[in-house]
């Protein structure tokens, strides 16, 4: 009941970006963006288990990058998306992440074409890690 409550004051407040990026369908960036991440955050997350982060290949680091202006000065720059490509035993493609409006995260894994094969919205910064890594590499035979 306590979750249903807080995803409906979610829904409420920023809109629902996992139901509207759904499995199969193409991934559309704009609509599932809702806050503005802290790269240099976010990449201390993903570095914090190096040796996971490595065995994924990952490479190609994309933004939506955009300055926020104001009085003819950058005040801030902004990013509500941050994607990079992979090359694991599960999962080749890309894998999109996003801040949700509750500070969870949202991540999406999907083609080189933007497919959506994989996506589960709502991990906590000390799941992002290992969730990435069950959908992109880990097989049995690895020792955590």
């Amino acid at each position: 009941m306590y979750t249903k409550t807080i995803k409906a004051m979610e829904t409420k407040l920023f809109g629902n970006s996992c139901s509207i990026n759904e499995i199969g369908n193409i991934i559309i960036p704009e609509k599932a963006a809702c806050l503005d991440m802290n790269l240099s955050e976010l990449m201390g997350i993903l570095r914090s288990q190096i040796t996971k982060f490595w065995s994924w290949g990952a490479h190609a680091f994309t933004t939506n990058f955009k300055d926020v202006w104001h009085d003819n000065k950058i005040i801030m720059r902004a990013n509500a998306m941050f994607r990079f490509k992979v090359s694991g035993h599960h999962h080749k493609g890309h894998v999109y992440i996003f801040l949700s409006g509750l500070d969870l995260f949202d991540v999406y894994l999907t083609t080189t074409k933007g497919k959506i094969t994989k996506k589960i919205c709502g991990l906590y910064n000390d799941q992002l890690v290992d969730w990435i890594n069950e959908n992109v590499e880990k097989i049995a035979a690895y020792k955590d």
